[in-house]
């Protein structure tokens, strides 16, 4: 692999350091915004180069030691197909939140506040990094908790009574999630003695296999599922997700939704396939259980957001609902429900940013958060417009755009796995219903014809708001018609994530 085998450990300590630097010498919001930017746009040249490397190597992945102590008593990060597919996603999305949000940026923040903002960015995005290469369940935990102050930091950061009373309940629940996590952390540390992840799976294994330590090993599981369902915002733990998004400012809202919430995602995928195993899990039965959490949960989301007039709310209790999709495929107990799984966390990501976005130069363009009184705005502002649309059309899942792809093999892994294939079918069918029903009513009243007496005004985006929205279409349409490459990419990645 040659220079590749340091990308990993430059796509986190790149951020860290920008973090730093904007701290102690950066004093100028819009000079600490173009570092941000450089920076995102050196991680995102970094993973390309990194993805390339692993989706042409024939050993699947690498492993790259911290320190002088190999595995399994020191640290390390481990890289393969999976790991560098989504190290390209994360940074790209942020790149193009910060790219398309400078109004809103400088409208909701006091000037003091913005380089502390952009620092916050960076940390999420080394955390970000960090949870997707890190080979040691105790390091996810440590960057799982910087991710929760960093997130809630950009939440509180507009600084009036709504976003601090989010920013409390978001940081009650996620101790909450923290606790449950270190427990479990802590408990399978006394039963298999290792903190690296490969390591654990080799004695989960041997133990499930002799019928030691059975039911403490199920309430190890049961514990990271629950605490990071709470910080991940699945149904019926979403409850501090709708405030939080709600209150915040726009790209805070869009960085939570797209991108910290995909983190605790992502890191569930490498513990139930990596750490755990998937016939391991099997055999303690709690995949029947993550599989109708997640069913509940689509069901529910998609119910809520129906009776929202809020519209950022409305985008938010969709993510409540999409969380459900990622955590039905994981139950279907199959490499291909995986798959499809982690599809649609690229998808939700490109798409769920796009319509924060959106929906904040909607808003602006309104003067109101109301629906009902947005009529005529998506007609004044054509390309914002023209982005919702996208954005709604791939969350009901239109065929050639993203969100049809992975709902489509959501259905397929169902099939292959010969479990629950009718209530997948029924599920599916209903939530993207729902979703249709929803989105399109916000859409038609967008482009109504006014209000009488409403004030709709056109927001006139800057050159780089509109590059960043011209951006977020051409990725949900790429991601929807262009999607062999990523699905083989992410097939050879699960082919030895285990």
């Amino acid at each position: 692999m040659g220079t590749a085998l340091h990308f990993p450990s430059l796509l986190i300590f790149t951020p860290l350091l920008t973090a730093v630097t904007l701290i102690l010498m950066v004093k100028r919001p819009d000079i600490a915004r173009i570092v941000t930017l450089v920076m995102h746009g050196v991680l995102i040249a970094i993973s390309l180069a990194l993805a390339i490397s692993l989706w042409n190597y024939d050993g699947g992945y690498f492993t790259y030691q911290m320190g002088s102590a190999p595995g399994p008593f020191g640290n390390e990060m481990r890289a393969g197909a999976f790991e560098a597919t989504l190290a390209v996603v994360f940074p790209s999305v942020m790149f193009l939140i910060i790219l398309g949000t400078k109004k809103d940026i400088t409208k909701d923040l006091r000037e003091n506040r913005r380089t502390l903002y952009h620092v916050m960015l960076s940390l999420i995005s080394a955390s970000l990094m960090a949870l997707t290469f890190t080979n040691d369940i105790f390091t996810a935990f440590v960057f799982i908790e910087v991710t929760t102050i960093a997130a809630c930091t950009i939440v509180a950061i507009k600084e009036n009574r709504a976003t601090l009373k989010a920013t409390i309940k978001y940081l009650f629940l996620s101790i909450v999630g923290s606790g449950l996590f270190l427990l479990a952390v802590s408990m399978l540390y006394s039963i298999t003695g290792h903190l690296e992840m490969a390591s654990i799976h080799i004695v989960i294994s041997e133990l499930i296999a002799t019928g030691q330590y059975e039911f403490p090993l199920i309430v190890t599981l049961v514990l990271f599922i629950v605490g990071l369902a709470v910080k991940g915002a699945l149904f019926p733990f979403h409850t501090w997700l709708p405030d939080a998004h709600g209150s915040a400012t726009t790209p805070s809202s869009a960085v939570l939704s797209a991108l910290v919430l995909k983190g605790y995602l992502m890191i569930l995928l490498k513990i139930l396939f990596r750490m755990y195993g998937i016939d391991n899990i099997f055999d303690m039965g709690i995949l029947p259980v993550l599989f109708m959490l997640g069913v509940t949960g689509m069901i529910a989301g998609s119910v809520m957001a129906l009776f929202q007039k809020n519209l950022k709310r409305m985008v938010a209790y969709s993510s409540v609902a999409q969380i459900g999709y990622i955590y039905m495929g994981m139950g279907l107990a199959h490499q291909a429900g995986f798959v499809a799984s982690s599809y649609h966390i690229i998808a939700h990501a490109a798409t769920k940013a796009l319509l924060f976005v959106a929906a904040g130069a909607l808003i602006a363009a309104a003067g109101t958060y109301n629906i009902d009184e947005m009529r005529g705005v998506a007609r004044k502002n054509k390309l914002v417009g023209a982005a919702f649309v996208v954005g709604a059309l791939s969350m009901a899942g239109i065929p050639l755009f993203a969100g049809f792809v992975s709902k489509f093999y959501l259905a397929g892994a169902a099939v292959q796995a010969q479990n629950n294939m009718l209530l997948v079918f029924a599920v599916l069918g209903i939530s993207a219903f729902l979703n249709a029903v929803y989105y399109f009513n916000a859409i038609v009243k967008m482009y109504s014809k006014e209000n009488e007496g409403a004030v709709i005004t056109t927001n006139k985006l800057g050159p780089a708001a509109k590059i960043a929205f011209v951006c977020f279409i051409l990725a949900n349409i790429a991601l929807g018609i262009f999607f062999g490459p990523l699905l083989r990419a992410l097939e050879a990645g699960f082919g030895v994530l285990g």
